[in-house]
């Protein structure tokens, strides 16, 4: 394999529990694969180079309930960088499928847990990854927790919220304005650990001099608008100070939920300095099936809604009642329909995300001549009985 080029990155992160949670269910990493180092508590910015087996930034969002959701985060903290640690240097498509057998395999070790440990009966995590072992940047992304690119002032989402708001708004069947009063603004598609297989969704972005990327879970993209992030970004050139900005917004905002942010800038001469012409958006990446897994296949495709008059009138109500996405559900509510039998733990999920999808979807078509049945399921999501929201 080739030495690794020239690239330099400056790098910080930070969790904070908010104002009303009693636990933290978030969790980070940044990991300089090469070197054997990981760190998910940073008092100060740190310098890596990128190094032949890589780097690695990770934001996962638990939930579960009482510390469940802290389980399940750690987890697939733990089982991401080991997987990546134990793979050998490889050209950008293997490390890219390294990367995505890596969340598969902690979607696996939390199922497990979950499935055999009754205390941690239904635990999950959002888990969102960015990671490079040369000037190309790869995200594999599961659930809502989001990865963006700032470049010469301009601000990119380059993840997919796996949420039902998400699916709707991509739809056309409500718009960005609407979804952030989305009643069901809570509902996630995808997690790690609720059900036997995910389907990875990656991307990519070319990555260019001075660009800054920051993952960060729905405790901060919820309460604090992308126009609030990019203002912070463009006028906070200290990453320390940018990320604990970015963290105070948020807790201005009543804190609702745990909020946490890593931040990182790019450059080195193994970078392009940016053209006027580079455009920063999603980009879906397919490095092919895995040697050890020639089953893996890619999302089925959308299908387009056939919109109607209102929100509401949009969204098949049986969809928001059944066992086939996941919710994050109040613990008191949960607690109740636990004693009167009518759920059997705090989160269960019983197709992949390629079924939820096109049942969805095709609720959606059929809605508009009449409605069919679809199924649902329930997330559990807070560890304090507070409902928490989420951007779309």
């Amino acid at each position: 394999m080739p030495s690794s080029p020239d690239i330099q990155i400056e790098v910080f992160g930070k969790t904070d529990v908010g104002l009303i949670r009693e636990h933290n269910e978030d969790n980070f990493l940044i990991a300089d694969v090469t070197a054997g180092m990981r760190s998910n508590s940073l008092g100060e910015p740190l310098k890596l180079a990128v190094g032949e087996k890589g780097m690695a930034l990770l934001v996962c969002d638990g939930m579960g309930g009482a510390a469940a959701g802290e389980v399940a985060a750690q987890m697939a903290v733990d089982a991401v960088y080991e997987t990546l640690a134990a793979a050998p240097p490889m050209p950008r498509d293997g490390f890219a499928r390294a990367l995505r057998r890596a969340v598969e395999n902690a979607n696996e070790a939390i199922f497990i847990q979950s499935r055999d440990n009754q205390s941690e009966r239904g635990m999950g995590t959002t888990c969102t990854v960015a990671a490079l072992n040369d000037s190309t940047l790869v995200v594999a992304q599961i659930g809502d927790s989001r990865c963006y690119v700032l470049r010469q002032q301009r601000l990119a989402q380059v993840t997919k919220d796996q949420s039902l708001a998400w699916q709707l708004i991509e739809a056309g069947a409500m718009t960005a304005e609407e979804a952030k009063a989305f009643e069901h603004a809570n509902i996630i598609l995808q997690a790690l650990g609720v059900q036997d297989q995910v389907e990875v969704v990656l991307s990519q972005v070319a990555l260019r001099q001075g660009d800054v990327v920051l993952l960060c879970s729905d405790g901060l993209h919820g309460p604090v608008s992308d126009e609030e992030i990019l203002d912070v970004l463009t006028t906070e050139a200290d990453l320390k100070r940018a990320g604990e900005a970015l963290i105070q917004k948020a807790l201005d905002r009543d804190g609702p939920d745990n909020v946490t942010v890593v931040l990182a800038r790019f450059g080195g001469s193994g970078l392009p300095a940016p053209a006027s012409t580079d455009v920063v958006n999603f980009v879906g990446y397919d490095p092919g099936p895995d040697p050890a897994n020639e089953m893996h296949t890619p999302l089925a495709p959308m299908i387009p809604s056939t919109g109607v008059a209102t929100v509401q009138e949009r969204i098949p109500p049986e969809l928001l009642h059944h066992d086939d996405v996941v919710t994050k559900a109040d613990d008191d509510r949960r607690r109740e329909m636990m004693d009167s039998g009518q759920v059997t733990g705090p989160t269960v999920a019983s197709r992949s995300m390629r079924s939820v999808l096109a049942l969805f979807f095709l609720a959606l078509v059929a809605a508009a001549v009449g409605g069919i049945s679809v199924m649902k399921c329930e997330r559990d999501r807070t560890a304090n009985g507070e409902t928490r929201g989420g951007g779309p």
